[in-house]
C-alpha cells in the first residue's frame, strides 16, 4: 500500500497519546497496524504490552491478519508476542471480569455472563413500587454524568431514569451470584478498577499502551474506563471518525474522540485522503459533514452499460446446474 504524508505522520508519531480523525477509505486499518508495531518498536526494552481495542470480532480478525503480514518480516524476538488486538468487551471481561470482580460483586464464584432469558433473573426485576410493572434485569442500563453511574432503561419516550437504591438492589444481587448481563459487565468492570487499586495499577504496568479503533462509538461507560486507565498512567490513544458513529442509540455520541485532541498532551492528526470512493461521492459528504477529504480516485467515465445474453444464458442463471 502507497502511504500518505498524513498516514506516516501518525505512524511515526512519537510515544504520547494521540487523537486520529480518519475518514471513510482512508487506509485507517492500515495506519493503525503499523502505528501498532511502531509502538511497540520505540518502548524498545520495556516489557510492557501495547493493545489495539476495536468494537467487533471481524475487525479484530482484520487487524490480526494485517498484524501478522506486516510483522512477518520483523525480528522473531520477545517484543511480536508483546503485542495484543481484542474487542473492548473481550480484553475487560479476560483481564478484569472473570479473574477479579467476584471480590467487588462478593460473590464465591468466577462471574459468568447471563443472555437475560434464564428463569431465575425473574427474582432480580427491578421493583419500581406501586402499580408499576417489574423491569427485567437484562433491560437495566448504567450511564455516566458529571463522573457519577446512574440507572436507567430505554423507552418508546426516551431513556427514563431509575431509583438508584432500588436499580443497585437489584444489581448488586445479581452480582452476589457472580452474574452479569451485558451491560452491567461494564459496570462491574468500572467498579473493580475502581475498588482494587492495586489491580488498577498492575493492567497500567501489564499495558502502558492502548489504542482504540472506531473510537466514535465509546460509550459513556467504556469513556469512564477509559479514564481511569489514563488516570492511572495508561497513554490512550484514539482513531476514528464523529460522522461514522453507528452506535449513537446506545449513548456513543462520538463526543469522547471529538474532544480528547482538546486535552493537554494529546497530538491531533487527521487522514483526509480517501482511497475508496470516487470523486463526486466525496464531494458530496464533504458538502453534507463540512469536511475537505480528497480523492485517491479519478472520475470514471458514466453512462449506461448494457451485457447482453440470449435465452439459454437465461435458464442457466435461473436454474443453476
Amino acid at each position: 500500500m502507497r502511504l500518505s504524508d498524513e498516514q506516516k505522520n501518525v505512524i511515526g508519531a512519537e510515544l504520547g497519546p494521540i487523537s486520529v480523525t480518519a475518514c471513510a477509505g482512508s487506509g485507517k486499518t492500515a495506519t493503525a497496524i503499523r502505528r501498532l508495531i511502531e509502538i511497540r518498536q520505540k518502548m524498545k526494552k520495556s516489557r510492557g504490552r501495547v493493545v489495539l481495542l476495536s468494537f467487533s470480532n471481524v475487525a479484530v480478525n482484520t487487524f490480526n491478519k494485517g498484524f501478522q503480514k506486516l510483522a512477518s518480516v520483523l525480528p522473531d524476538d520477545a517484543n511480536r508476542k508483546l503485542v495484543e488486538v481484542d474487542t473492548l468487551d473481550g480484553f475487560f471481561t479476560q483481564h478484569v471480569l472473570r479473574p477479579h470482580a467476584y471480590r467487588t460483586m462478593e460473590a464465591t464464584k468466577a462471574a459468568y455472563l447471563v443472555a437475560g432469558s434464564e428463569p431465575f433473573l425473574s427474582n432480580y426485576h427491578y421493583w419500581p413500587g406501586g402499580d408499576a410493572r417489574p423491569l427485567p434485569i437484562k433491560d437495566v442500563k448504567v450511564g455516566v454524568e458529571n463522573g457519577n453511574l446512574f440507572f436507567f432503561v430505554d423507552t418508546h419516550t426516551g431513556p427514563a431514569r431509575l431509583i438508584t437504591w432500588k436499580a443497585l438492589d437489584s444489581v448488586e444481587r445479581l452480582g452476589c451470584i457472580g452474574a452479569y448481563t451485558h451491560e452491567l459487565g461494564r459496570y462491574w468492570v468500572y467498579r473493580t478498577l475502581v475498588e482494587q487499586p492495586s489491580l488498577l495499577r498492575a493492567l497500567t504496568a501489564r499495558y502502558p499502551q492502548i489504542l482504540v479503533d472506531e473510537s466514535q462509538d465509546l460509550g459513556t461507560l467504556h469513556q469512564a474506563i477509559l479514564e481511569l486507565l489514563i488516570d492511572a498512567g495508561v497513554t490512550v490513544s484514539l482513531i476514528g471518525d464523529v460522522n461514522q458513529g453507528i452506535f449513537a442509540f446506545a449513548g456513543a455520541d462520538g463526543m469522547f474522540l471529538n474532544t480528547y485532541e482538546g486535552r493537554h498532551g494529546v497530538k491531533p492528526f487527521k487522514l483526509t485522503r480517501n482511497y475508496r470512493s470516487l470523486p463526486p461521492i466525496i464531494d458530496i459528504a464533504n458538502r453534507l459533514c463540512g469536511r475537505n477529504d480528497e480523492a485517491d480516485r479519478t472520475p470514471e467515465p458514466g453512462g449506461a452499460y448494457f451485457v447482453g445474453y440470449g435465452d439459454s444464458m437465461t435458464i442457466r442463471t435461473l436454474i443453476p446446474r
